[in-house]
């Protein structure tokens, strides 16, 4: 199998380390012969080792997979370019071939139920090539996924209404262990987690940091739980008969998806199997001959869709492209702490620059817009109350981490988003035809204008099919039940970085 031609090293200038330490090119299986043994090249690339006697062994293959990546901490970059395995749309395509010819051979009781999960920002880069809106683009993905054979498809939306509500309950608990101070020993700051290269890189190069970090899963990982869980089980079938795919912003959402946390032994299978990005989404519609414009609609989403009763509108959350964590988490604890009323949509738009709010100071470091402060103020008083920050990019992030390490910063709550301007620039979104760096900003920035004005925002209270979804799965004890503390949260893996043998100064 051959991975996308798709994977490419992009953002350059946001390249934090060169990978001359990774340990895999450099692993090689020898057969122990001393006789000058030479190598031959087959007529098909292969490798033969061919002794002085003309005895021909054939050598292995070296490949590279996630899990390798996960474990070395030789390069990390906003989009990790590695060789990687089993995260493809072309394994998408060969399931749902496997499919066709069981059930063809009447065997169809063997095939594995597929479902594919899409991503807000996958929808909003589809619908700024394709000129459509973000519920065209939801139901032509829906009509011509269930076409080639994809049993349902769902909206990661859905999953971030619960990951929202776990996320801010964890900082309450956080905030009140630690008595609002921050620190080392302290359970603040609350480092948000939902960005997988952010992740990795903190993993690789600064675990001190990790005490700090969300445990609450990502909105991915939460759909994972969801389907091999919860979807398995009204199913009355097992996780493994299920074929989990998610079409995400992002290609390091291909490493989240292959961390061994979300890797079930008993049944041999991962919450989520193969992540594709926007960009091989697109680009699977032209080898498979389908114009994605000219799809007819579906009539009718899937249950587990952030939509309304007609579905007529998607609705969504407010905040960035990231994912809307902290507009979320600061409104949810300025009441349940304080007392104080201030609304996502409020600490959104005073987020950017739209409208002001007495009680919400929102302040550019640097005039920078990928670092920006939120300061809950006190009403009777005007004194700071909470102190958020939301910092895009391993430039501001790299600045970030030097302060944690050194004591000097002051936030309780951070949102972090790897790249630049957060997932609306993910790496496996959907490039413009132009790649001058002034069409990319604005590509960029009509995505991130897509995602946020053109659905409906809805705050996760109210969205009553999760309320049933939760007391369904995890009984009358909701969120605070041991089921749902074991589901919706995951731990996290300091590696030693190791030095750089080449001694390269980038």
């Amino acid at each position: 199998m051959s991975f996308s031609g798709g994977l490419r090293l992009t953002d350059l200038n946001d390249y934090i380390t060169p990978g001359q330490e990774c340990i895999k090119p450099v692993e090689i299986k020898k057969t122990g012969r001393s006789d000058g043994s030479q190598i031959k090249v087959g007529t098909e690339g292969e490798y033969y080792e061919v002794s002085k006697d003309g005895e021909e062994t054939k050598l292995e293959k070296a490949s590279i997979t996630l899990n390798d990546c996960l474990a070395c901490s030789g390069c990390v970059t906003s989009a990790e370019t590695v060789l990687i395995t089993m995260q493809s749309h072309h394994e998408l395509l060969s399931i749902l071939e496997e499919n066709r010819q069981l059930r063809s051979s009447g065997q169809g009781a063997q095939a594995k139920h597929v479902v594919v999960t899409v991503s807000p920002q996958a929808r909003a880069s589809l619908a700024v090539k394709y000129r459509l809106s973000t519920i065209s683009v939801a139901k032509r993905m829906t009509s011509v996924l269930k076409q080639m054979g994809v049993d349902n498809v769902l909206d990661s939306a859905f999953t971030r209404d619960l990951t929202l509500v776990e996320s801010a309950r964890e900082f309450v608990q956080r905030y009140s262990a630690s008595e609002g101070q921050v620190g080392d020993g302290k359970s603040l700051p609350v480092l948000a987690s939902w960005c997988p290269g952010w992740v990795c890189y903190a993993e690789k190069t600064h675990s001190e940091v990790l005490p700090w970090m969300s445990t609450t899963k990502s909105p991915q990982q939460t759909m994972g739980s969801v389907v091999k869980d919860y979807i398995a089980k009204k199913l009355a079938t097992t996780p493994d008969r299920i074929y989990h795919v998610a079409i995400m912003m992002c290609y390091d959402k291909k490493l989240e998806a292959s961390r061994d946390d979300f890797y079930n032994d008993i049944y041999k299978t991962r919450d989520v199997d193969c992540v594709v990005t926007t960009g091989e989404f697109d680009r699977m519609m032209s080898e498979t001959g389908v114009a994605f414009a000219e799809v007819p609609e579906s009539e009718a989403l899937d249950s587990l869709f952030k939509a309304d009763a007609a579905n007529e509108q998607l609705l969504s959350s407010a905040g960035t492209s990231a994912g809307g964590g902290l507009e979320y988490v600061m409104s949810y604890a300025a009441r349940a702490l304080f007392g104080i009323e201030v609304t996502p949509d409020q600490i959104a738009a005073a987020g950017r620059g739209e409208s002001q709010h007495p009680l919400v100071q929102v302040k550019a470091v640097r005039n920078q817009s990928d670092h920006r402060e939120f300061t809950l103020l006190d009403p009777a008083t005007g004194q700071p109350r909470l102190q958020f920050a939301a910092v895009y990019g391993f430039r501001h992030l790299q600045n970030l981490v030097r302060k944690l390490k050194s004591g000097r910063s002051v936030y309780h709550y951070v949102e972090i988003a790897a790249c630049p301007s957060a997932c609306s620039n993910g790496g496996g979104q959907i490039q413009p035809e132009d790649p001058s760096p002034g069409a990319k900003k604005q590509w960029v920035s009509e995505t991130e204008r897509t995602y946020a004005t053109s659905e409906a925002n809805q705050l996760p209270e109210q969205n009553l099919g999760l309320n049933e979804l939760i007391y369904d799965w995890f009984g009358p004890e909701g969120l605070d039940s041991e089921l749902a503390k074991t589901v919706l949260h995951t731990q996290f893996h300091g590696i030693v970085a190791k030095s750089n043998t080449l001694g390269v100064s980038w």
